[in-house]
C-alpha cells in the first residue's frame, strides 16, 4: 500500500473535526512550499485558496516581533512566565 493510499485510508476513517485540522495543516504547508520555491507547481494552485485565518494571525504576530524586540525579552521567560503576567515570585534554580 502507498503512503497515499494509507492516508486516503486513514482520512476515510477520521472523525470531521479532524479531516478539517489535516486540511488546514496541508494547505499551510503547501503555501509555505509555494513560497519557498518560485515557479513550483503548487504555486498556482496555492495562490488560488484561502489562507486559514490562524495562519494570517500567526503571520500577523511573527512580523509585529522582529528581531530588535524579541532581543529585549527577558531569558526565563518561560521559566517564570507566571512572574511577568501575573506577579508571582519567580522560579529559582
Amino acid at each position: 500500500m502507498s503512503t497515499k493510499e494509507q492516508l486516503i485510508e486513514e482520512i476515510n476513517q477520521a472523525p470531521d473535526f479532524l479531516i478539517e485540522e489535516v486540511l488546514s495543516f496541508f494547505l499551510f504547508l503547501r503555501l509555505r512550499l509555494s513560497e519557498r520555491s518560485n515557479g513550483h507547481q503548487y504555486r498556482s494552485a496555492a495562490s488560488n485558496q484561502q489562507t486559514p485565518m490562524f495562519l494570517l494571525k500567526a503571520r500577523e504576530i511573527s512580523q509585529a516581533l522582529s528581531a530588535n524586540s524579541t532581543e529585549t525579552l527577558p531569558t526565563d521567560l518561560a521559566k517564570n512566565l507566571d512572574h511577568y503576567l501575573y506577579g508571582a515570585l519567580k522560579t529559582e534554580g
